[in-house]
């Protein structure tokens, strides 16, 4: 049996791997492959989570139940045993996250391509594929190097995240050309600009907040202040929640989450009568970042000028709205060049969840980024990677135990 498998990350290494005894080819578009491992997790690649199936399928943003039992077949201690048994060895850190033991993303490569060679793969880089046909029970690949024949092809050619590693969303027309539709592609896992400039408090991280949105829970954690709006982990997990989402939308920060309003208030009392002379500018140094003050200030309508021990209930109660319901209008993102992810891709409801094989066209198989599947940050995308490529290249060859 000859294979194709076309996409060279992570999801099409595994496929290629998965897919033993048969003649394997794989074909990159890029000169070598795993580009886009070498910048996962800056560059230190998680690669998982190591948690239950529920926890995971907690963190998939869409299309959690096409990915609960590809979870079970392939999970996280089996992405930890792959990459061992193929020279990588890895560790656990804050969160479950799994990294290789060097904090090398180019040793998950390594081990990866290992894998793939290892069942004997060709592979063919700078290799563009111009067309995939259905040419009876087989397949015509046309790419650089010609036309070939193939029994089977698995299609592991990525989002359109990060374009410049080969993830550019060149083969959805490939795709579509074969009867399959396209979920129209987001960038998820994104920075957010934002209408109102912060641009004074830019490089802040602040720490222990929380952000929401109409429709998104509350999401707590550390939030980064940039030139044209926000960022850090939870605006990116935000962002996955809001990903389809038309501009402008508002979003609120709050500030002091551990505090409902009546401690707040109380904590407000307490520092103005520590500083009873002092001008209300001057006065929230203990309980705010010094550069974020300026902007609580403007939005509480209180006079910067004004001493604390002359501020009325009224106002208080505005400064406290101001700190915690800080609302910002999102009015874009950094877009697919910076998005660590991308939510759209290969409807799912056109794939066997149980084998990745097209339900349109026989011997047509899918791992990866490519299918409309898409989670939070923590390893989980890696791992979805992982999984449907493993799944996608044993049943290719019929082995679906």
């Amino acid at each position: 049996m000859k294979i194709a498998v076309v996409g060279g990350g992570a999801a099409g290494l595994v496929a290629a791997g998965s897919a033993k005894g048969a003649e394997v080819v794989l074909f990159e578009h890029k000169d070598k492959v795993g580009r886009k491992i070498y910048i996962t997790g800056k560059g230190r690649c998680n690669f998982t989570n190591v948690c239950d199936v529920p926890t995971f399928l907690q963190n998939v943003v869409t299309n959690d139940r096409f990915l609960r039992g590809a979870l079970y077949r392939f999970t996280p201690d089996d992405a930890v045993a792959l990459l061992e048994n193929n020279g990588c060895k890895t560790k656990v850190e804050r969160g479950r996250r799994a990294f290789p033991l060097s904090d090398k993303a180019s040793d998950v490569t390594k081990a990866l391509t290992k894998y793939a060679a290892d069942n004997g793969t060709a592979f063919r880089t700078d290799a563009k594929i111009s067309s995939v046909k259905k040419d009876g029970e087989r397949f015509i690949v046309i790419s650089d190097y010609g036309a070939e024949s193939f029994d089977k092809v698995i299609m592991c050619t990525g989002g359109v995240s990060y374009p410049a590693t080969g993830s550019d969303g060149s083969a959805h027309k490939i795709i579509q050309a074969l009867g399959h539709t396209i979920v129209k592609p987001y960038p998820s896992l994104v920075a957010l600009y934002c209408d109102e400039d912060l641009s004074k408090a830019r490089g802040l991280t602040l720490k222990h907040v929380s952000v929401s949105c109409d429709g998104v829970k509350p999401i707590f954690g550390d939030m980064l202040i940039t030139d044209s709006g926000v960022s850090g982990p939870i605006i990116l997990t935000l962002s996955a929640y809001t990903a389809k989402r038309s501009f402008p939308y508002i979003i609120s920060v709050d500030f002091k989450p551990s505090l409902p309003i009546d401690e707040l208030d109380d904590r407000i009392i307490k520092d103005f009568e520590a500083q009873k002379n002092k001008q209300f500018k001057n006065s929230l140094d203990l309980l705010l970042p010094k550069s974020i003050i300026p902007y609580i200030i403007d939005r509480s309508g209180i006079d910067p000028e004004k001493r604390v021990n002359s501020v009325t209930k009224a106002e208080r109660r505005n400064l406290i709205l101001a700190i915690k319901e800080f609302t910002l209008t999102v009015v874009g993102n950094e877009g697919f060049e910076h998005a660590v992810v991308t939510q759209g891709g290969v409807d799912v409801k056109e794939v066997d969840p149980k084998t990745m094989e097209s339900k349109l066209v026989n011997g047509l198989y899918f791992g990866g980024e490519v299918l409309d599947v898409d989670a939070l940050t923590g390893g989980y995308n890696f791992h979805i990677a992982l999984a449907t490529g493993f799944i996608a290249g044993s049943s290719a060859v019929g082995n679906n135990g």
